[in-house]
């Protein structure tokens, strides 16, 4: 007979052995409420027939816990059937050492799909901070195009694709980060234009040259958006999307100085997408918060521009993506699935 079972009575010892089983269920009540609040994103679905997915992301991760979460982004976009994945920018906050680009760099050759990219404010501009290191803006607006654009004829990722650039020849033929691809009947365009008032925020001892390149940026990028949507008429697209860093400010009023900073962009959106007439979506980053509207007006009346829609992508301290799911309605074949980390999840 065991110690327990001469020293207890029959009553103690099922005393104990209840309470041993409550302990045992309450902890795997426990871990069954961990795994619950642990997962991340949904399974992935497949697409639609007759249709294709594309993924859209940016401004994260920028600390360590979102450098974890951002480990399940990665793999979440390698569980997905995706056409291409646009980054819109802002790879990281602080330091622009060159060990970060790498980081980053690495980690969009490890994807298995296409990836664009079109730079953001924090890797190049905002670069000047003295919290960051201090490094010269344009320096490292150079080391970018160096390392992301190197080959500006073909995109980024594991499955590579052609695109067209800007850069090369001609009159901005510095503008290697502004490209576009056709996919299914969709032309696609990334245009040069970021947050920090288009790099023209002041800081401590900035140079005059600044301004010059913001303006130049500027006119390169409403060149591109122009030519790209000739494009679109050439080959009958059925619809366009354009992807960029900054929010400009699109449901801001008109004399609004964000509104008036960003004019030459959102002026050109709407006329292009006036004329155009088919279906346009717009994809920006910048202010970190979900959006998906329409707050385009039409130039000569107070109306909805309903054949434009604006996707702004959940950023810091949400890490995540947004899937963009591209049917066959002539009208609206925009669809979109939020999938961010929770906040709580790390592996």
């Amino acid at each position: 007979m065991s110690t327990i079972r001469r020293l207890l009575p029959q009553a103690a010892r099922r005393s104990i052995f209840r309470r041993a089983l409550q302990a045992g269920a309450a902890a795997l009540a426990a871990l069954a409420v961990l795994i619950a609040f642990t997962h991340g994103p949904p399974p992935p679905s497949a697409n639609p027939p007759g249709a294709f997915s594309f993924a859209a992301l940016g401004d994260s991760p920028y600390n360590i816990l979102a450098y974890l979460q951002y480990r399940v982004v990665l793999q979440d976009l390698n569980a997905h059937d995706l056409s291409v994945v646009i980054h819109v920018g802002d790879l990281f906050v602080r330091s622009c050492t060159a060990r970060r680009y790498q980081r980053r760099l690495n980690q969009f050759e490890g994807l298995l799909h296409p990836v664009v990219y079109t730079p953001g404010d924090n890797e190049w501009y905002d670069c000047w901070n003295h919290l960051w290191n201090a490094f010269a803006p344009f320096n490292r607006l150079a080391e970018i195009r160096r390392l992301f654009f190197k080959d500006p004829e073909r995109s980024l990722g594991g499955r590579p694709i052609p695109v067209e650039s800007q850069g090369g020849e001609g009159v901005f033929a510095e503008f290697v980060e502004n490209v576009r691809w056709e996919h299914d009947g969709v032309l696609f365009a990334t245009v040069h234009v970021i947050g920090s008032a288009n790099g023209t925020a002041p800081f401590p001892d900035r140079p005059a040259a600044h301004d010059r390149e913001a303006e130049r940026r500027m006119a390169a990028a409403v060149t591109w958006l122009h030519d790209t949507f000739q494009a679109a008429a050439t080959i009958n697209a059925r619809a366009v999307v354009v992807a960029f860093h900054a929010a400009p400010g699109f449901t801001e009023p008109e004399d609004h100085p964000r509104r008036t900073l960003f004019a030459p962009l959102i002026d050109r959106l709407r006329e292009e997408a006036e004329n155009f007439g088919s279906p346009v979506l717009a994809i920006h980053g910048d202010w970190h918060e979900y959006i998906v509207d329409h707050p385009m007006k039409r130039k000569e009346r107070d109306a909805v521009l309903s054949n434009f829609t604006r996707l702004q992508v959940p950023g810091s301290t949400d890490v995540g993506w947004v899937r963009v799911t591209v049917t066959a309605d002539s009208v609206q074949p925009f669809h979109f699935e939020p999938r961010v980390v929770p906040h709580w999840k790390y592996w």
